[in-house]
């Protein structure tokens, strides 16, 4: 997979919003690629407060929402597919673009492109890392990190160190993940209402690099890394993503219908 074009990609770290905003942003960026109104982004974000987002397909009555709201985690209904994440001591990356900008524009090759993007990203930090060849563990669980899938980044000793899930439509492909700093993301278990067995080979970039690591330094790496394959310009959100965002927040992803809608 290659780029086409000389389009650059935006970067923006956002930092700490709250779910519904963080998706909004998403999928006004979304479709202001697909109107051909908008370029290619590469943003950076946290949550404030814990989020659990769950996948666009998942059945809400995975997650016990009223646990949730004693213990101010908010729950959020991402537009890509996947299963529950729990976004605490995180970065979230979020990469759109549209199929001027890649060839060939297909998931697979997608995939791996921003895998080997995400691998560069963590070897700077000196974290060795790869992708995952073939998805294994618990395939049943209501929870993301339960078990790696393919294409996904896990440590040399296969432990999944970043979550990722992906919406390709109308020409223009969505691909966030979560890159948990610790394991925290591990307190899910108790707002799940499924089992939630974490598989043995879990881990975080604390673990993996064997020493803290910083979330400004995480954000440092990625530039780094995705800046290896791709054109970076330091950038913004333009007035219409932003009036978008706000619109998106307010009326789907911060309400009840969308979040429970399955």
């Amino acid at each position: 997979m290659h780029t086409r074009g000389t389009r650059p990609f935006r970067f923006i770290y956002s930092g700490a919003q709250r779910g519904s905003t963080n998706m909004a942003m998403d999928e006004a960026v979304f479709m202001g690629l697909k109107e051909g109104i908008s370029h290619p982004l590469l943003r950076i974000y946290r949550w404030d407060p814990p989020t659990i987002s769950i996948g666009y397909f998942q059945g809400a009555d995975d997650v016990d929402f009223g646990k949730c709201r004693r213990d101010g985690i908010d729950v959020v209904r991402r537009m890509t597919g996947g299963r529950a994440v729990l976004h605490h001591e995180e970065l979230t990356y979020s990469i759109l673009f549209s199929e001027q900008d890649f060839d060939p524009f297909a998931k697979k090759e997608i995939f791996l492109f921003i895998a080997r993007c995400l691998v560069d990203s963590l070897k700077s930090l000196g974290i060795g890392s790869q992708v995952v060849a073939k998805t294994r563990g618990d395939l049943k669980s209501a929870d993301c990190f339960a078990s790696p899938a393919q294409f996904e980044i896990e440590s040399l000793e296969q432990g999944k160190l970043i979550g990722s899930a992906q919406v390709l439509r109308d020409g223009v492909v969505l691909q966030h993940g979560a890159i948990p700093l610790t394991a925290s993301y591990s307190s899910i278990a108790k707002y799940l209402t499924t089992d939630a067995r974490f598989a043995k080979s879990i881990s975080s970039l604390n673990q993996a690099a064997a020493r803290p690591v910083e979330a400004l330094q995480l954000l440092d790496a990625l530039k780094t890394g995705f800046g290896k394959h791709l054109t970076l310009q330091d950038g913004t959100l333009t007035e219409w993503e932003t009036e978008k965002a706000l619109q998106l927040a307010r009326e789907k992803y911060g309400s009840e219908t969308w979040n429970r809608r399955r």
